[in-house]
C-alpha cells in the first residue's frame, strides 16, 4: 500500500470520527449526500458562516455542525484529495476556534499530508502548525514548522512571506535581533511577489534597529526598500500605501509611530 493511499484511508476514517464527535448536533445539511465534493464543501461553508456574529453555546453548536459537514466531505469523497485537504484544513480552523488545539493540530497535519493535491491549503496548514507551537511556548519547534512552508511549498509565496515574518518575530523575541533582521530582509528575495509583505518586514527590521538605538542603519533600510520597489514590477497602490505607513520612517521623521501590528495577526 502506498503512503498516499494510506493517508486517503486515514483521511476517510478521521473525518468519520469528526462526524461522530458532533453526532448530538442537528446536522441534516451535513449528512445529506452532495452531488460532488465542491457542493459538499460549499454546504459546509454555509453552515460555518452561520456562526458569524454568534456567541456562546449557540456559536459552539454551529461550529460543531460545520465540523460534521466538513467531515462528511472526507467520508463521501475520500478519493478527492484536494477536497479532503481543504476539508481537513477547515476542520482544523474550527477546532482551533473551539479551543481544541490537539484536534486542530491533527486536522492541520492531515491537510499537510495531502499537500501535493492542494499545496495552498497544505502551506496554510503548515503555518497554522507553526502558530500552535509558537503559542504553546515552543519557539524552536515553531521555527522549524515555519521553515517547512518555505522548503516544501516554495511557490506558495503568500504563506512563505507569513512564515518568514513569524520566524523573524520569534528570533527578535529570543534576543537575536541580527538574525531577525536578516530573516525579515530576506523576504523580498525569497517571496518576490509579496511586495507589501516585504515592505512590512523591512519596517520590522528598521524598527528593530531603532530600538537598538541605530538610527543610521534604520534609515539605510528605509531608503533601500523605497528604492527597491520604486522600479519593481510588483509596484501597486498597496505597496505605495505600505511604504507610506512604515512606522520606522514616521518615527525617524518625528511623527507618531502608530500602533504596532499585533503579534497574533495571522491574516
Amino acid at each position: 500500500m502506498s503512503m498516499r493511499h494510506a493517508w486517503l484511508i486515514v483521511c476517510a476514517m478521521s473525518f468519520a470520527v469528526g462526524i461522530a464527535r458532533a453526532e448530538d448536533a442537528p446536522k441534516a445539511a451535513a449528512s445529506k449526500v452532495a452531488d460532488n465534493a465542491e457542493q459538499a464543501l460549499d454546504r459546509a461553508g454555509q453552515i460555518r458562516r452561520q456562526s458569524f456574529k454568534k456567541s456562546g453555546e449557540e456559536k459552539r453548536k454551529i461550529l460543531e455542525d460545520a465540523i460534521a459537514a466538513y467531515g462528511a466531505v472526507g467520508s463521501q469523497f475520500a478519493q478527492d484529495e484536494r477536497a479532503c485537504a481543504e476539508a481537513a484544513f477547515r476542520i482544523g480552523e474550527l477546532q482551533r476556534s473551539l479551543g481544541d488545539t490537539a484536534a486542530a493540530a491533527e486536522a492541520f497535519e492531515r491537510a499537510v499530508a495531502l499537500g501535493k493535491a492542494a499545496p495552498r491549503f497544505a502551506a496554510r496548514a503548515q503555518n497554522e502548525l507553526g502558530h500552535l507551537l509558537r503559542r504553546a511556548g515552543k519557539p524552536t519547534e515553531a521555527i522549524a514548522a515555519y521553515r517547512r512552508v518555505l522548503d516544501e511549498y516554495p511557490h506558495e509565496e503568500t504563506e512563505g512571506a507569513k512564515a518568514l515574518t513569524w520566524i523573524g518575530r520569534i528570533q527578535e523575541r529570543s534576543g537575536d535581533g541580527a538574525a531577525a533582521r536578516s530573516t525579515w530582509m530576506s523576504l523580498a528575495d525569497k517571496t518576490p511577489t509579496q511586495a507589501v509583505a516585504a515592505v512590512r518586514a523591512a519596517d520590522l527590521a528598521a524598527m528593530s534597529l531603532l530600538k537598538a538605538g541605530n538610527k543610521d542603519e534604520a534609515r539605510k533600510i528605509i531608503d533601500s526598500v523605497r528604492k527597491r520597489f520604486a522600479d519593481s514590477p510588483y509596484w501597486t497602490a498597496d505597496v505605495e500605501e505600505a511604504l507610506g505607513r512604515m512606522r520606522s520612517a514616521r518615527q525617524l521623521d518625528g511623527a507618531t509611530g502608530g500602533t504596532a501590528e499585533s503579534d497574533d495577526d495571522e491574516s
